[in-house]
């Protein structure tokens, strides 16, 4: 046991209870910035289209944020939290776009929808403690379920010989988890106001995926009455997943957005 463990049945010579943290709020993403490729089982390596000049993307979103923390003790705490991004497109085409085994052809139009929800599992372990600050090391898991949608009026179908003008659509669910190993800092500025700074990186190479996963959290938080606080941060989320499943069909995901998140949280 570490100097300073307590075990999970004894009470903390806190004045604010932590042991068990929920907390949800409203998250504006801002500077949305993304390319994409979709590779078909016919036709081979896609396109790699960007989200803005290729198809005409939204660069911001509203959203709702949620999860849980939960300490063992001083030292030790799991945690998960949730989100989903829902963007949009419309654009013409001006230059030929081969997602998956259909080629979007210049001069139609093209709408697209993107759905990306983030799950994140993690582990802290708490290895300094002072009256004001607390670090931590925070290994972890994140989740993300990808699907996107694209229907144009204007679409090439390699089982054909010539041009369809006609409408077609796109359909592709992608799953990518990433292991992330993080570091963070709490610092209590006045006994009701923290401030909470954390870092979370990985990069992995391995067989037929390779990917980079980066996020950078700042935020402060409010203990307004004792088992309620108020908090404001911002998030910056940048990553780059490229995978080959060993066939003609694979696909590169890269993406990076900020946030600015408000939210509420109960402690218990």
């Amino acid at each position: 046991m570490l100097i300073g463990e307590r075990a999970y049945g004894e009470e903390w010579p806190q004045e604010h209870p932590d042991r068990l943290k929920l907390y949800g709020g409203y998250q504006k993403l801002f500077g949305i910035d993304g390319k994409f490729r979709l590779d078909g089982s016919k036709t081979g390596l896609g396109s790699t289209f960007d989200w803005h000049d290729g198809l005409g993307g939204d660069d911001d979103d509203d959203m709702l944020r949620a999860g849980f923390e939960f300490r063992f003790n001083e030292n030790h705490a799991i945690g998960f939290s949730w989100y989903d991004i829902n963007l949009h497109g419309s654009r013409t085409v001006d230059d030929d776009l081969q997602i998956d085994d259909k080629i979007f052809t210049v001069g139609g139009g093209i709408k697209s929808k993107v759905d990306l929800t983030v799950y994140r599992f993690y582990y802290n372990w708490s290895f300094y403690h002072s009256d004001k600050t607390e670090l931590f090391l925070s290994p972890g898991m994140y989740f993300g379920n990808f699907e996107a949608k694209f229907k144009g009026n204007l679409v090439f179908d390699p089982d054909d010989f010539n041009p369809v003008a006609g409408e077609d659509k796109v359909k592709e669910k992608i799953q990518a988890p990433l292991p992330t190993l993080g570091l963070g800092v709490e610092y209590k500025i006045f006994p009701r106001l923290k401030a909470i700074l954390r870092t979370d990186f990985f990069y992995v190479n391995v067989d037929n995926i390779e990917g980079t996963l980066a996020e950078f959290y700042f935020g402060l938080e409010y203990r307004v009455f004792k088992h309620f606080a108020v908090g404001a941060a911002f998030d910056r989320m940048m990553v780059d997943i490229d995978y080959k499943n060993g066939k003609p069909k694979g696909w590169e995901l890269d993406m990076s957005w900020n946030g600015g998140l408000f939210y509420g949280a109960l402690y218990f």
